[in-house]
């Protein structure tokens, strides 16, 4: 009997769209799970695509933060400079599982680096739109 290898899924970056005409990221662990998404609205594709690929060379230069939201839930948030760049996808019930949530995105990111440096992110955009 021949066994056939089944790929093993890779986290990956997404190309989504922001606010009105806008260009956002969103970073998919290997389950599919959302991890975090970029918060700054960018004109396109190619300038967000940019931003993604600074993030992955750069993510030991940003800052982590973990804030809690609407005084129950807790979210990591990740600053460059003096604006926040990604936030969680979702709340977490506590702070240490925020703190382990940036955790998996930090890996994921890294795993997923590759592909984004390649410049090949999927684009979403007509299919995936934030709330608002």
């Amino acid at each position: 009997m021949n066994s056939v290898a089944i790929p093993r899924r890779i986290p990956r970056f997404q190309l989504i769209g922001g606010r009105g005409e806008a260009t956002r990221w969103r970073l998919l662990g290997s389950n599919n799970a959302s991890l975090g998404l970029g918060t700054v609205d960018y004109r396109g594709g190619d300038e967000c695509v940019a931003a993604v690929q600074w993030l992955c060379a750069n993510l030991g230069r940003t800052r982590l933060e973990l804030t809690h939201d609407h005084g129950i839930d807790w979210r990591w948030v990740l600053h460059a400079g003096h604006g926040s760049i990604a936030i969680a996808s979702h709340a977490y019930g506590r702070r240490i599982e925020a703190k382990r949530g940036y955790e998996r995105f930090a890996i994921a990111a890294g795993e997923a680096a590759e592909s984004a440096v390649d410049g090949r992110i999927t684009d979403w955009r007509t299919k995936y739109r934030l709330p608002g």
